[in-house]
């Protein structure tokens, strides 16, 4: 018998994206795949540059908010709709960030100000209102991707999942009573690849599950970061399909990136892997180019993640068929 595994993985050896299909229910583009977004890491002002450079239009930005910035978001959203961007996503941090060349140790140093336990008592319910009445003035479907990569030991979060369970649904709570509707929330683990053991990983994972009822997407990091963290697409794939099996949620592939070693290849294996049945239930990615911690602190180990799609020739015209083929104008 031909395992689920087996066919994914024929997919990518294939090199050639096939017309694939729809799962009952989902939109389809105009070549018959699933509708997705596709987002860019960076402020909506900046999304038209990237457009006219790369010849194809993002359907959605991503920025990472620091909860110590105290701010609501109403001018980017504003800018956003400007732009006719479809949608919005946030990377929501609760902490104030340290310096990107921090210690692992340094970065997980607990922050009681933004702890989980404060959070989940009320302490910072002031700031979550403000920030969800933006999100439900702007009318636009804002993608909340709150306290990120829980699973990990890098940031100050990561402690007593209980706690952080109270403190999602606690978040959730009070984006409701606001009614910001359009707010949907993604959690958001770390596919931590250098953990052989898929059950070990998952059963982390699950320590921080808020439940069903509090997540609207699962989404994950899917970086290369060459050297000695090379992966391959097919590396990502048994997590990924993993956590859609396991929490019955579409999937989002929140960060995605590669080291420019590689990157051709990472990229046409992605958009491989996209156009076939068994990845119908991947709602949406985004491309973050920017600076990151683990480059940051690995130095030399790792490739170069400093290359970007808008200036770089040779990856703009598969970025460009990637989102040709995913998006709703394509």
């Amino acid at each position: 018998m031909i395992t689920r595994r087996q066919l994914l993985l024929a997919g990518l050896a294939g090199g050639v994206a096939t017309v694939a299909g729809c799962s009952s229910g989902s939109k389809e583009a105009g070549n018959g795949r699933p509708v997705r977004e596709f987002g860019i890491a960076s402020d909506p002002w900046k999304a038209a540059d990237w457009e006219k450079a790369v010849g194809a239009k993002p359907t959605m930005v991503m920025e990472f908010e620091s909860w110590d910035r105290n701010r609501a978001l109403d001018t980017h959203f504003q800018a956003a709709k400007d732009l006719k961007l479809e949608s919005y996503a946030i990377t929501w941090e609760p902490w104030t960030p340290v310096e990107q060349s921090a210690t692992q140790q340094t970065r997980a140093a607990p922050q009681p100000k933004f702890s989980n336990q404060s959070i989940a008592g009320g302490s910072l319910d002031g700031y979550i209102r403000t920030f969800a009445t933006a999100v439900k003035k702007s009318d636009l479907t804002v993608y909340i991707r709150y306290a990120h990569e829980m699973n990990g030991e890098w940031y100050p979060w990561s402690r007593d999942p209980a706690v952080y369970i109270q403190a999602w649904k606690h978040v959730v709570d009070v984006f409701r009573s606001v009614g910001a509707s359009k707010a949907k929330f993604v959690f958001a683990p770390a596919a931590n690849l250098y953990q052989a053991d898929d059950a070990a990983w998952m059963a982390q994972v699950q320590r921080f599950w808020p439940g069903a009822d509090y997540v609207d997407q699962v989404g994950t990091t899917m970086i290369n970061m060459g050297g000695t963290k090379t992966y391959a697409v097919k590396d990502f794939v048994p997590r990924l399909t993993q956590l859609h099996d396991t929490f019955k949620k579409d999937i989002v592939l929140a960060e995605v990136n590669s080291a420019a070693d590689g990157r051709i290849k990472f990229f046409t294996d992605l958009r491989t892997w996209l156009g076939t049945p068994e990845a119908d239930w991947v709602r949406g990615l985004i491309l973050s180019q920017l600076p990151s911690y683990g480059q940051a602190n690995l130095g030399d180990k790792v490739g170069d993640l400093s290359w970007q799609v808008p200036t770089d020739d040779e990856s703009k015209p598969v970025i460009k068929a990637l989102i040709k083929d995913i998006t709703p104008a394509s």
